[in-house]
């Protein structure tokens, strides 16, 4: 990312989240918090053992919104 975008996503109020590379907000459930250790790349639709079925990069997106250990940029 440019440095030319952090004033534009402050003018908007939004926060830049710098979460570890190796958190699994893909393979975690958002669920109910279960790690899929078999998760590919080429699975589009994440399908939890607790019956949450919807897309893998929501289901990543959720787990960053609820991360709790991150920096702000």
């Amino acid at each position: 990312m440019d440095s030319g975008s952090t004033p534009r996503l402050n003018s908007l109020e939004i926060r830049l989240r710098i979460v570890d590379r190796f958190y699994p907000s893909s393979k975690t459930c958002c669920v109910c918090g279960n790690i899929k250790t078999d998760l590919k790349l080429k699975d589009r639709v994440y399908v939890c053992d607790c019956g949450n079925q919807m897309d893998r990069d929501l289901n990543a997106a959720i787990n960053l919104e609820r991360c709790d250990q991150y920096k702000t940029a």
